[in-house]
């Protein structure tokens, strides 16, 4: 029983193993949150705060692996150049700059105040 639910999670281990090897983003992100996390407890974040950072973490990543997915797909489809597939791309990285700006203030919001 046990072995067919964790057979179930391999997929998402799979992704994310390529993620982190293929895709420079999304190590670079990865990376940015263990620091994120080393810092938190570096400065004794309250729990609300750090429940905020690792909310925060986990769109952005999420938003990131979807903007991959995005990316995969339409080069499946269409693999030279084409307007609309080009737009799609954009509209998934513009969402990934959403996240990420959003994610940018949190860590002043919450980080500022306790290097000061």
């Amino acid at each position: 029983m046990l072995r067919r639910k964790l057979a179930h999670v391999r997929p998402s281990v799979r992704a994310i193993l390529y993620l982190l090897r293929n895709e420079f983003s999304f190590g670079l992100l990865a990376f940015c949150a263990l620091v994120t996390m080393f810092v938190s407890f570096a400065l004794h974040i309250s729990r609300f705060e750090f429940l905020i950072v690792i909310l925060t973490i986990g769109g952005m990543l999420s938003v990131e692996t979807i903007n991959t997915a995005i990316e995969e797909l339409c080069d499946h489809v269409t693999p030279e150049e084409h307007p609309h597939i080009g737009r799609i791309k954009d509209l998934g990285s513009g969402a990934a700059f959403i996240m990420w700006c959003a994610a940018f203030v949190v860590g002043l919001i919450i980080f500022i105040p306790h290097l000061l």
